[in-house]
């Protein structure tokens, strides 16, 4: 008799959690993307995916490629782009996929850094830029690195900004837990939870959930913990990072971060960031928890002939955190 009643109770427990996503369907929230652009943003298209652009700077200037770094946006360029645009570059920030503006879905958006690579080879052409200086924060850094073994004819100098890259082949930092920095495991989760949001009942109860639960403070709350001074985060800037949570899909696309797709392994050797030989300048928050000070002095140690730059009682975002040292850095750097 228990048996047929736990039996039944099982039945109508999976009738409950897998008939619901297949007969409702989730209502569609946030606004157009495009109502939430920079007067002179622009999309284009890139590999099927719509892709925000911000450009500054005289059109025949020397483009230089900023690119931002997990869960960021353009946004986390708004101290340089202005400033590099006043000293004569084409200074370009673009949003990569699911991130910041540009498409939130889609099968084909880019995760892995070999991949995020490929796809910042494919904005450039898309913009009719051959050949650029390459700035890169965080993941962005770590794409960047990719982007030179790949596209070495296309770089003509590179900016290490508190980069997420480290050679696969070396042991993992320590305190890291193997990923390099408390960046690559910001939203991992077990593999059999990734391997369950495969499943669409899955993501339809987790879009639900989150749609409950996630604040629009959400990116400024993980992100509150890359400054070195909390406090740094004003509610101009929780406002600025926590824009994207507004645009259409933003669900679908956090639920393809929670899978595991933003932290893909990738191989990379010590060997091939050793023979990147353009000009590299590295700068790097002493005080950085996510992504710590070793990977930049391991970065340093493959690149001998690197500038290397720190700043005290800075964190993970030193373009923003010490923005006018970074900057005459930045522009010392490239005027060399």
């Amino acid at each position: 008799m228990w048996l047929r009643r736990l039996v039944r109770i099982v039945f109508f427990l999976v009738l409950i959690i897998v008939v619901p996503p297949f007969i409702i369907p989730l209502p569609t929230v946030g606004v157009d993307a495009k109502t939430l652009a920079d007067p002179d943003g622009v999309f284009i298209d890139v590999d099927g995916l719509s892709t925000y652009v911000l450009a500054r700077g005289p059109e025949d200037g020397t483009p230089i490629m900023l690119l931002h770094g997990w869960g960021a946006s353009t946004f986390t360029w708004r101290e340089q782009i202005d400033v590099l645009a006043e000293a004569g570059y084409r200074a370009i920030a673009f949003d990569r996929p699911p991130y910041g503006l540009s498409a939130k879905t889609g099968d084909n958006i880019p995760y892995a850094p070999s991949a995020l690579a490929d796809f910042t080879a494919k904005v450039m052409d898309a913009l009719g830029v051959e050949k650029a200086i390459m700035v890169g924060q965080s993941q962005g850094g770590g794409v960047v690195g990719y982007f030179a073994i790949r596209y070495p004819t296309r770089v003509e100098q590179i900016v290490f900004v508190s980069a997420a890259l480290r050679p696969t082949d070396d042991p993992p930092p320590p305190n890291t837990g193997g990923t390099g920095g408390r960046v690559g495991g910001a939203l991992g989760l077990p593999p059999f939870i990734s391997s369950l949001l495969n499943i669409y009942p899955a993501q339809w109860w987790a879009r639900l959930g989150i749609r409950a639960f996630v604040r629009p403070d959400f990116a400024s709350r993980i992100l509150r913990s890359a400054y070195f001074n909390p406090d740094f985060m004003t509610p101009e800037i929780a406002a600025g990072y926590s824009q994207q949570l507004q645009v259409i899909g933003w669900d679908e696309a956090l639920i393809g971060q929670l899978r595991g797709a933003a932290f893909q392994p990738d191989p990379i050797t010590a060997e091939q960031i050793a023979a990147i030989s353009v000009p590299v300048l590295i700068a790097w928050g002493q005080d950085d928890t996510w992504v710590p000070l070793s990977v930049g002095e391991r970065l340093k140690a493959l690149l001998p002939e690197a500038g290397f730059k720190t700043y005290p009682n800075v964190g993970h975002l030193p373009q923003e955190e010490a923005a006018q040292a970074f900057n005459a850095d930045l522009l010392t750097f490239l005027s060399e």
